[in-house]
């Protein structure tokens, strides 16, 4: 004869919801473990060749979110990379724009999660938002500063919109909510109407259109002095918050992406002159002047990058860093 049927005891387990709080609060456990796991496993790797590396579990489990936004990117990154790129040299162009985006999603999110814009130079966002500007008006028209591999037909461009809204709605936010506009007193006009005059006399001629041409120069010079308000405030400050710092960092990353393609292809912005008696000669002086304005953002930036990564090295106990 039957008998009653045995109960089964996994049924009156609890089941995990796809989408419910549980659900997203054990898979961002288990994220965060494998994070800390494989952080940790490869400073015993680095240590058995008698290299410490500066962090320890309990610094790792402080910032698991920080280094899973890093993960994250460096795969969206590389995934449209692969798709879209043909890896060439070019293709550092739409890279560095796609790092520079990801610096300044790393500011929203701090003004996100702190309820703040403290510490954020609003000067330095509207800058750098004129400088995207002048970039679009001249890569969303005409085609003679895109990268020449796919990445240069939408991608591109893309990653500049997208840091452009991003940029846009921070400088929305400091100018509702701004702390105090004391900290943030670099004089910032001055080099603004200085680098608008120095495109207009020397810019490259890909576009074949002055105006187009002239603005994309301004953007190259506007970047250079965009970031001088935010590492003032921080200089004058003498800390900066850890995602504000990442922010300088990831930027200096992208500067020197760019650095390093025009310090390779600046012989591409030779331009022709006729001469009458003597034809046709070529320039090469606004490459030279491209090269020297994306020096000067890696100099400008290059102080504050040291200062943060000595001072990583040292005191983390709190979000804030000591400059």
């Amino acid at each position: 004869c039957l008998g009653p049927s045995p109960s089964l005891t996994f049924l009156s387990r609890p089941q995990l919801t796809p989408g419910s709080p549980d659900t997203v609060m054990s898979l961002q456990s288990t994220a965060s473990g494998a994070v800390v796991s494989a952080a940790m496993k490869i400073r015993e790797g680095f240590a058995t060749f008698g290299v410490e590396l500066p962090y320890d579990e309990k610094f790792v489990k402080a910032h698991v979110t920080d280094i899973m936004l890093y993960k994250a990117f460096a795969v969206v990154i590389l995934v449209l990379w692969a798709t879209l790129s043909e890896v060439s040299l070019s293709s550092l162009v739409t890279l560095s724009s796609g790092v520079q985006c990801f610096a300044f999603l790393l500011l929203a999110r701090q003004a996100n999660e702190q309820g703040t814009v403290r510490g954020i130079s609003r000067k330095m966002l509207l800058t750098y938002a004129f400088a995207l500007s002048c970039r679009l008006s001249s890569t969303l028209l005409y085609m003679g500063y895109l990268p020449v591999d796919k990445s240069g037909q939408h991608l591109y461009q893309a990653f500049d919109l997208a840091t452009l809204v991003v940029v846009l709605g921070l400088a929305f936010a400091c100018m509702q909510r701004y702390p105090s506009a004391a900290e943030d007193s670099f004089c910032v006009s001055v080099p603004i109407v200085v680098s608008l005059v120095l495109a207009w006399l020397v810019h490259p001629e890909l576009n074949h259109r002055q105006v187009a041409d002239g603005a994309w120069m301004a953007s190259v010079w506007l970047e250079a002095v965009a970031f001088c308000p935010q590492i003032w405030m921080v200089a004058k400050a003498g800390r900066s918050q850890a995602l504000t710092s990442h922010f300088v960092a990831v930027s200096f990353a992208a500067r020197c992406m760019l650095a390093f393609f025009w310090l390779e292809a600046y012989p591409q912005l030779k331009i022709w002159k006729h001469v009458y008696g003597e034809g046709v000669t070529t320039h090469l002086y606004p490459g030279y002047v491209v090269v020297g304005a994306y020096s000067l953002q890696v100099i400008v930036m290059a102080d504050f990058v040291y200062a943060y990564a000595k001072a990583l090295t040292g005191s983390r106990s709190n979000g804030n860093i000591e400059l």
